[in-house]
């Protein structure tokens, strides 16, 4: 698990591709790919990525929220 966010195993927990994730979030499948490498990412699509997952920002990026302390 990428310790920076939950996007891949909650992507394989839903058995969804990067290319379904991405058209439910409304983003490009490169971004989810970047986010998947733990390579940042605007605010904007984490938030279209938690919302796809029915999910609170911190619980899918839980290392963006301690960065803010």
């Amino acid at each position: 698990m990428n310790d920076a966010n939950k996007v891949k195993d909650l992507r394989e927990a839903n058995a969804w591709s990067i290319a379904e994730l991405a058209r439910r979030a409304d983003i490009v499948p490169q971004t989810v790919a970047k986010m998947e490498k733990g390579i940042a990412t605007s605010r904007n699509s984490q938030l279209k990525i938690a919302k796809a997952f029915g999910k609170k920002h911190i619980d899918v990026f839980p290392m963006d929220a301690e960065k803010k302390d």
